[in-house]
């Protein structure tokens, strides 16, 4: 009974170190992120599975341990717009948590993934014990909407070109070598979150090849200089 107990004390105490590193939980006392990574709920999900559908009225929130998912919306007339991906360490669903709204989009798995869940009732009583923990989950939503204005900015003051650029620069990490580089990234992906065709991104990305900007490998893209947002 004792191995089990410790065993289960280890699992919390690591959901407890990943929940520390995540924006939406910064500032939270450790006594406060172990009481918070008891209350989730651990599962593997397949790939291409979809977690959130949109207009769903599930209230839960989602931390990924590992994989990738991406965020979409689809409007009456079956056209998709993607917003974003998830990877290891990230969050969503975090507003169901604070209203009963339908789900905004849908969430679906990239790769196999594992996932910690939240439930709304387990978290209101956890912020009804914590009531200081609010100014966290404050400050991250306010940067949230802080980004989403930007993002919009950036899709009705650009032309496609700028826009492309935009989401590069937005997706690509610094990797060791200090190249920023996206993960794996279709050109119909590119085209879903900048509101274009995916034969209008491929010719840009033929240009900004061509002229020595980006390389491509494996559907990664290197960012080898400075790209200018304006052709």
């Amino acid at each position: 009974m004792s191995n089990s107990l410790s065993d289960t004390d280890l699992i919390i105490t690591n959901r407890a170190k990943l929940l520390e590193n995540i924006a939406f939980f910064k500032g939270m006392s450790e006594s406060e992120l172990i009481e918070l990574a008891s209350m989730m709920k651990q599962s593997k999900v397949k790939k291409n599975t979809i977690i959130i559908n949109q207009g769903d009225l599930s209230r839960s929130l989602y931390v990924i341990v590992y994989g990738r998912l991406k965020a979409y919306a689809t409007d009456e007339e079956g056209n998709q717009t993607l917003f974003s991906f998830f990877n290891n360490g990230d969050y969503f669903g975090e507003l169901s948590l604070l209203d009963d709204a339908p789900r905004s989009a849908t969430v679906s798995t990239v790769e196999d993934c594992t996932v910690l869940n939240l439930d709304h009732s387990m978290f209101k009583d956890f912020i009804d014990s914590h009531p200081s923990t609010c100014w966290s989950l404050f400050r991250s939503l306010t940067n949230n909407i802080r980004t989403m204005d930007e993002t919009i900015c950036s899709l009705t003051s650009r032309d496609i070109h700028g826009r492309l650029i935009a989401v590069l620069y937005k997706l690509a990490k610094e990797n060791s070598d200090g190249v920023l580089i996206t993960q794996k990234l279709t050109h119909q992906d590119f085209a879903e979150m900048i509101g274009s065709s995916r034969e209008m991104v491929s010719r840009i990305f033929k240009d900004l090849k061509q002229d020595g900007y980006v390389s491509v490998d494996q559907k990664r893209v290197s960012i080898l200089k400075r790209i200018p947002t304006h052709r």
